[in-house]
């Protein structure tokens, strides 16, 4: 699910679950695939409890899913999502996201307002870059998305522009997907400031108050992996370490380390699939 910066706190393993869930490509480029699929996606991982804490969330987590690729409305590995433009190179879509809350049981946060469930929307811009056939596929993608609180506080806007590569038909049969994606996160100053200002009222001697300010918020690298084990089986884990040390958010009292490393791994396991093959690219 795209989601970008601390709210990503359960994004990512959502993402990872739902990149095995989808299962492997059965050819580069253009891929014959159900219109639907009913499954349950579980997984155990270990991420910070927000990208900067020293603190860590061990989870478990296992939801069911819907998986549907239709002309004008997808939910699959890349998000949910409205389709708005899908050409051979060029793609144009509306992406949403959401963010959990973060409770200020967190000792960086101690004393603070706890933050609210976010949700986000927004376009977001992919090209597929042209390759030699049995080449990694490899793709630019550019989402920019307006969010805001539950509360109705508005947060302003987040770009997360990412270079992905990815390689097809792994291994013996074809059955495994490699991915590796590099990318950066800039937000603007109320974003950045509802997740790392410090108000005054709420400084102490050992957390100032910090006022955050627009700008690049980090760099980030992943890597994902998943396997085929069976049609209705599939195995997978992930990697994804971003840093905070080049942001304009690393001074914040609440940036207690400035690397934050999440992994995962996981399975789905699908019971239902439509009988119908649309092409996806």
């Amino acid at each position: 699910m795209a989601v970008a910066g601390p709210a990503r706190r359960l994004a990512v393993p959502l993402a990872a679950l739902a990149l095995l869930a989808c299962g492997t490509a059965t050819a580069a480029g253009v891929e014959k695939k159900p219109l639907w699929e009913i499954g349950l996606a579980a997984g155990l991982f270990s991420l910070p409890q927000y990208p900067g804490s020293d603190e860590r969330y061990l989870l478990p987590l296992g939801i069911p899913y819907l998986i549907y690729r239709g002309k004008i409305l997808r939910a699959d590995r890349k998000g949910v999502r409205g389709i708005l433009y899908d050409g051979e190179r060029l793609g144009f879509d509306l992406g949403f996201g959401f963010g959990l809350p973060v409770r200020n049981g967190n000792e960086a946060r101690d004393g603070m307002p706890d933050l609210r469930l976010t949700g986000q929307v927004g376009p977001r811009l992919n090209w597929r870059f042209a390759v030699p056939e049995g080449a990694p596929a490899v793709g630019l993608h550019v989402p920019v998305r307006y969010a805001r609180d539950i509360g109705g506080k508005s947060l302003g806007w987040v770009a997360e522009p990412s270079l992905s590569i990815e390689r097809r038909r792994l291994g013996p049969g074809g059955k495994g997907r490699l991915r590796a994606d590099l990318g950066l996160l800039y937000a603007s100053a109320s974003y950045n400031d509802y997740y790392y200002g410090v108000d005054p009222v709420y400084a102490t001697a050992g957390r100032p108050a910090y006022a955050a300010r627009r700008g690049l918020h980090s760099l980030f690298a992943g890597l994902a992996a998943s396997w085929q084990f069976s049609r209705r089986l599939n195995l997978g884990g992930f990697l994804r370490l971003r840093t905070l040390k080049p942001g304009v958010v690393s001074d914040s009292p609440l940036v207690r380390e400035e690397l934050a490393l999440s992994a995962g791994v996981g399975f789905a396991w699908t019971f239902r699939q439509s009988q119908t093959r649309v092409e996806v690219r």
